[in-house]
């Protein structure tokens, strides 16, 4: 089914595919880390035609002149890491808690594929004009193609996920489930073969801490993944947030890691590795923290606030967010207490402090690093989320230019679409925001989002808005 056409549309477009459109007296952050003040962006169709300083670009006597003074462009923002098959909340991950009662998996499975423009909406009106999808039910390695068009983000999309470690809960059918095992090699030939059969362009494998009896084996399993995803033009994409398993991924070709490394800090050989693969390192700072305060909203029975400052997350998953006491009979008695959660809250901030100053290693060191929420995850709410993860790799010490940069062009590397997206350059598709405040300032910027434009369609945010 095409996405075109799903949701109603988006009224009040300042531009449409086809014409011309002339920016003009922003400034302009391209994403390479360059700054053109009261510069103009000239979009012919659903491209870029030109970027410069006021004079450089010749404006058709027929262009549709915008006057942006005293604002700001950037390129579309691209999360680099985000699950379509996931909801927001518990309901998309009964292995964390399950109450079938409340939440029957395989209704919300059959609703998130039968409903993707939610998450779409909910993107565009956050200034996400790309998404990479790393794990998901095998229906969201179609939304690639469905998605080029303005009313979507661009999508790349992994397909299930290679593991050792299967949880049944996310199983829903023979059509919609999230796993493919590994344990075997001839298991491994058959999920990377699957893989290619459903149209992914990647191979994810979640690879938690093995079990000592089974870790060397495992580790040997994950190269064999590795070797054969190269022959099948998959690129290798690991979740592993032990340094140890990091490294194997590494060694196993990986071209991304979907989180940081948070149990110890990383170390020259893990950096070199990363270095020698020209790999992609996406930390995800704020996804646990907010698993945390998702179950522990749960426990003592408070809805959860959100963080939507531009009224992106759709009525749905609001009213989902009311429904913690019909939630909390689901957990046991020894979950419900204060004491437990504050631990967690405890444990987790041990964890940040480790991952920011991985992330402050791995920059220092000049590794490629992507913007990465985990959305879908209970309360990393597909869309908002942005700007939680790049405030917190600002809290973690890196300067709003280059968390830009993270958030632009990186993503687009992560992808494999920096050729069409990701700057602001001729040639380049029209993805691109203005802001009323200056994102190299203090990337809290972002919020003051006031237009979207998605290949060459220029949207006042307040239209894409939920309610």
């Amino acid at each position: 089914m095409a996405l075109v056409g799903l949701f109603a549309p988006l009224v009040g477009a300042t531009g449409i595919s086809g014409q011309t459109v002339a920016l003009e007296g922003a400034t302009i952050v391209d994403g390479t880390g360059d700054v053109i003040p009261a510069g103009v962006v000239l979009v012919e169709g659903d491209r870029i035609a030109c970027v410069g300083a006021r004079g450089t670009c010749e404006i058709p006597a027929d262009a549709n002149r915008v006057d942006v003074s005293g604002r700001f462009i950037t390129p579309g923002l691209v999360d680099a890491h985000v699950h379509f098959s996931q909801t927001g909340w518990i309901d998309g991950r009964p292995d964390g808690l399950s109450a079938p009662d409340v939440y029957p998996y395989l209704e919300t499975s059959e609703y998130n594929r039968a409903n993707p423009e939610r998450w779409h909406r909910s993107y565009l009106c956050s200034g996400i004009t790309a998404v990479f999808d790393v794990g998901g039910h095998p229906w969201t390695t179609t939304l690639p193609e469905r998605s080029e068009h303005p009313d979507a983000a661009h999508v790349r999309a992994a397909g299930p996920l290679i593991t050792h470690a299967t949880r049944t809960a996310l199983m829903a059918n023979d059509e919609l489930y999230t796993f493919l095992p590994m344990d075997t090699a001839e298991e491994v030939s058959e999920s990377v073969r699957a893989l290619v059969e459903m149209g992914s362009t990647a191979a994810k494998v979640w690879y938690l801490r093995p079990p000592a009896d089974r870790r060397e084996a495992l580790d040997r399993r994950l190269l064999q993944i590795g070797e054969e995803a190269r022959a099948a033009g998959l690129d290798l994409i690991v979740h592993a947030t032990s340094l140890r398993e990091a490294k194997v991924a590494l060694r196993a070709g990986a071209k991304l890691l979907v989180h940081s490394v948070e149990d110890r800090p990383v170390d020259d050989e893990f950096l070199e590795l990363l270095g020698a693969n020209d790999a992609v390192y996406a930390p995800t700072l704020v996804v646990g923290g907010f698993w945390t305060r998702a179950s522990g909203s749960i426990a003592v029975g408070l809805t959860p606030e959100i963080d939507d400052p531009n009224e992106c997350v759709d009525a749905g998953t609001r009213a989902k967010l009311e429904q913690v006491l019909e939630l909390q009979g689901y957990v046991p008695e020894a979950g419900r207490s204060p004491e437990r959660f504050y631990a967690r809250l405890e444990r987790g901030g041990a964890r940040k402090v480790t991952m920011f100053e991985n992330l402050r290693r791995v920059f220092e060191a000049g590794g490629t690093i992507a913007t990465a929420t985990d959305a879908g995850n209970p309360l990393t709410l597909h869309g908002p989320s942005i700007y939680n993860e790049m405030e917190a790799m600002q809290a973690a010490g890196l300067e709003p230019d280059d968390i830009i940069v993270m958030s632009t062009r990186n993503g687009a590397v992560a992808m494999n679409r920096a050729s069409d997206f990701g700057t602001l350059e001729p040639g380049k598709l029209a993805d691109l925001l203005v802001l009323a405040e200056d994102p190299t300032r203090d990337v809290r910027a972002f919020r003051s989002l006031t237009h979207v434009m998605r290949a060459g369609v220029l949207r006042e945010q307040r239209e894409l808005r939920a309610r």
